[in-house]
């Protein structure tokens, strides 16, 4: 009883701040939003986590069958801009960059999240604006637990539902999945990513994009000997065993994502 007490009690608190900064209740569409070049180098900041959670979407027939029963995934940076919005329909009146702090859409799942740094959930009714009037929401917080602090904000939404009972589950097991790899990617990416050079990160971008040597040397401008001696290299690094295994380690750790783009 007293979780839901204080949650109650911090929506409330919530309300008032967006009173006392002037957010209209009545509004009804996003109408504020980052430019389309800040919203390209954001996510160019954020590509190992986009990377984590398309892939997790899209290999994952659950998560699937979700987007097909109406749900919808919303990450946001850590300022609160949308990065990344993934549905399976075209009715949502809001696109990547648009932004949901609280000065921006009042009381939110996502600008809660962001004020109290903890899984929040709310109905149509705990919003503050017209605009969620229909939302049903869960967000949590994205951690990287190496450096201790919040990398971004994941939100997962359905529209004229009459419960929510199962988002918090969903989305904790979404959160811990991307916290896992991001903490993994943090303490190898210190130790690995120092003794990487430019050509070795050329390499790798190269490997998984063309997948074979001959193509890696043509693309890149080098020789089969200085191929194989980067390569060799990364082997030792990575502690494996051939061209697959290198890859497969180097996308883990967040030095490329699966198109080969370096991170």
């Amino acid at each position: 009883m007293s979780n839901i007490l204080t949650i109650r009690k911090e929506i409330a608190e919530s309300h008032g701040e967006s009173l006392l900064i002037n957010v209209n209740p009545n509004k009804k569409f996003f109408n504020k939003a980052i430019s389309v070049e800040k919203l390209i180098n954001i996510k160019k900041e954020n590509s190992f986590l986009l990377s984590l959670l398309n892939n997790l979407i899209d290999k994952s027939l659950r998560y699937k069958c979700l987007l097909l029963e109406g749900y919808f995934f919303i990450l946001c940076d850590k300022n609160g801009y949308i990065i990344k919005l993934i549905c399976d329909f075209n009715t949502l009146h809001f696109v990547e960059g648009s932004s949901l702090r609280l000065e921006d859409c009042g009381t939110n799942a996502i600008s809660m999240a962001m004020k109290y740094k903890n899984q929040i959930e709310l109905c149509g009714k705990d919003h503050y604006c017209k605009l969620f009037k229909d939302w049903y929401c869960t967000a949590i917080p994205i951690i990287d637990y190496c450096y201790g602090e919040v990398v971004a904000y994941l939100d997962v939404s359905r529209i004229n539902v009459p419960s929510i009972k199962d988002q918090s589950a969903i989305l904790k097991n979404i959160a811990i999945y991307i916290e896992e790899y991001l903490s993994y990617k943090s303490k190898n990416l210190s130790i690995v990513g120092s003794k990487l050079d430019d050509i070795d990160k050329l390499i790798l971008s190269s490997l998984v994009r063309n997948g074979v040597r001959k193509l890696v040397t043509s693309e890149i401008g080098i020789s089969d000997r200085t191929l194989r001696k980067h390569l060799n290299k990364l082997s030792n690094l990575f502690n494996v065993d051939n061209d697959l295994e290198i890859v497969r380690a180097a996308i883990k750790i967040g030095i490329i994502d699966i198109d080969g783009n370096i991170l």
